[in-house]
């Protein structure tokens, strides 16, 4: 008995070592002779994981981490983020060009350089073309084309996101997988849920896939179909709204503040779209992510808002509205239909015309 139980610690000791990520990543640097360099978990209160000194611009470390992830090299005073997967990695490069660029061995760290390169090629230059074509129809007075090739520009994250789901579906077993699902979902409940379920089951375990299913399931409460959560806002004399109170129609609700730019101009779109729509049935809102409420005040005055316009009061950082929807930038307009439904989240221009067309 005694030796068999031995025997069970051994097998025991034996799993938890093996079930950890071991790794050996060696350096040759150019530029530089002597210092340190520190492989760095990007959460702050992990710190610096392992350091090795540097000596005639190679260092080496080795070591075991909880699982393959995204980590920061600090070589002396340069420092870049990367992926670790591989057992055997090698960083050779220029001291004053020091990138991840320059990792070679880790299969995750090579599919973010191709991930980048299959998204700029069919996503950021069509984005980037699309948004010049803009300007120059708003710089020429051209109203009508510039919304045109604004809302172009916005459905490339359509583009984004399918090039995305397949990258996942070829790769579902890396953590870069994951790690970049989690971001391409944005506010999408849907995309969250899609994207997870593509994963492999070992992924699914890892801390990005643990991540990326907290997040989706986050944003449970504001998806498609289910009922607006409610939430409690002040107008401009003071008088706390609710939605509930402003439910029984078509209902546009605008997310801005009085410093994004891109929000002010969205809102004079917003105008025309609420001078068509006002006497059929559709109700607008407006809801400030303002840390100042006299900052609101004052870009109420200048934007002539004609419809009921409300201030949160918590800021940007500590709103409970921007977090029941998972706003990560603004504008970010959301549509109900009478029945207090939602219909569509973070969308504009000319997308959000046809919605209203269609429910109406």
């Amino acid at each position: 008995m005694k030796l068999l139980i031995a025997f069970l610690v051994i097998c025991s000791v034996g799993c938890t070592r093996s079930s950890r990520y071991a790794f050996t990543l060696k350096g040759d640097i150019h530029g530089i002779k002597y210092g340190k360099a520190f492989l760095i978990d990007p959460r702050d209160s992990i710190g610096v994981l392992y350091t090795a000194e540097i000596s005639d611009g190679k260092f080496e470390i080795q070591g075991e981490l909880e699982e393959p992830g995204q980590f920061i090299l600090k070589v002396n005073r340069q420092q870049f983020y990367f992926f670790m997967d591989g057992r055997e990695m090698e960083v050779t490069g220029d001291y004053a060009k020091l990138s991840n660029r320059d990792v070679k061995g880790s299969p995750a760290n090579d599919l973010d350089e191709l991930y980048q390169r299959i998204g700029q090629e069919r996503c950021y230059n069509v984005k980037s073309a699309l948004l010049g074509e803009y300007r120059k129809a708003i710089q020429a007075g051209d109203q009508e084309l510039a919304d045109q090739k604004l809302t172009e520009a916005l459905k490339t994250d359509e583009i984004l996101y399918s090039l995305t789901e397949q990258f996942v579906k070829e790769h579902p077993g890396s953590v870069y997988s994951a790690y970049v699902a989690d971001i391409v979902k944005g506010e999408s409940f849907e995309n969250g849920k899609a994207l997870y379920a593509l994963l492999s089951k070992g992924n699914q375990q890892s801390r990005y896939g643990k991540l990326l299913k907290k997040h989706t399931d986050e944003l449970g409460v504001s998806a498609l179909g289910v009922p607006c959560p409610n939430f409690e806002v002040k107008d401009k004399t003071g008088k706390i709204v609710s939605l509930e109170s402003q439910k029984g129609n078509i209902l546009v609700l605008d997310f801005w503040a009085s410093w994004c730019g891109p929000c002010r101009k969205e809102m004079k779109n917003l105008q025309g779209q609420y001078a068509e729509f006002k006497d059929k049935g559709v109700h607008f809102m407006s809801i400030s992510l303002d840390d100042s409420e006299e900052k609101w005040k004052k870009a109420c005055e200048e934007e002539q808002i004609p419809w009921i316009s409300t201030w949160e009061g918590k800021g940007w950082a500590k709103s409970e509205i921007r977090k029941l929807f998972g706003i990560q930038s603004i504008p970010f307009i959301v549509l109900l239909d009478k029945d207090g439904k939602i219909v569509a989240k973070n969308i504009r221009r000319n997308s959000l015309r046809e919605k209203i067309v269609k429910l109406l």
